[in-house]
């Protein structure tokens, strides 16, 4: 056999090695889905301030300290990510105002990039028999125009981590995860002419 008739004879086969490489090589573990998103439309740029309005314990019953740290965490937390974006943070009457939600419930397996703490623990939590159903908590922001009092924004991240896991770290990691997609305040220019 000569080596062009070998080379021939692998050709195809190299080819396909070489697809298989090229498309594993494009593949990702990050989520397809963003936690946040507009639910209705806006007018963003008149939006300077925020209240925080409640946080929203359910579900199944939380421990007195888990319920406090809720609390107060999301208020922290959510104040500081959307002041780091440029809004400022008021008592009341703010151009919108926030809502945090989070639920515990018995569910089935997280979704593979539900959990705050990445797919790689999903995964093994998968293949373990005994936590294909638990006590999971989720976890919904949603954001109100003040002067409707309809929402303009939500982000929702079901079985976030497992009730077992809760700490103050994962529930500010939730939080921080879960305003990430909401957008930084327009800053306007005085300079250009009002169209309104």
């Amino acid at each position: 056999m000569t080596n062009t008739a070998f080379m021939k004879s692998f050709t195809p086969l190299i080819i396909v090695l070489l697809s298989a490489v090229f498309l594993t090589g494009c593949a990702t573990l990050k989520p397809t889905r963003t936690p946040g998103d507009f639910v209705r439309s806006i007018h963003f740029s008149p939006l300077d301030s925020f209240s925080y309005d409640r946080t929203v314990v359910s579900g199944m019953t939380y421990r007195n300290v888990d319920d406090a740290a809720l609390n107060t965490l999301s208020k922290q937390m959510l104040t500081k990510e959307l002041g780091k974006r440029g809004f400022k943070a008021v008592e009341s009457n703010g151009d919108f105002y926030v809502v945090v939600k989070w639920h515990k419930q018995i569910s089935s397996y997280a979704g593979l990039f539900d959990s705050v703490d990445g797919p790689t623990s999903t995964m093994h939590r998968r293949h373990d028999g005994n936590s294909s159903t638990a006590v999971r908590v989720s976890l919904t922001v949603e954001i109100y125009d003040s002067t409707t009092n309809e929402i303009f924004w939500r982000a929702e991240l079901p079985n976030i981590f497992d009730a077992i896991q809760f700490s103050e770290e994962r529930v500010a990691q939730s939080l921080s995860r879960a305003i990430q997609q909401f957008p930084d305040r327009i800053e306007k220019d005085p300079h250009l002419p009002n169209i309104e």
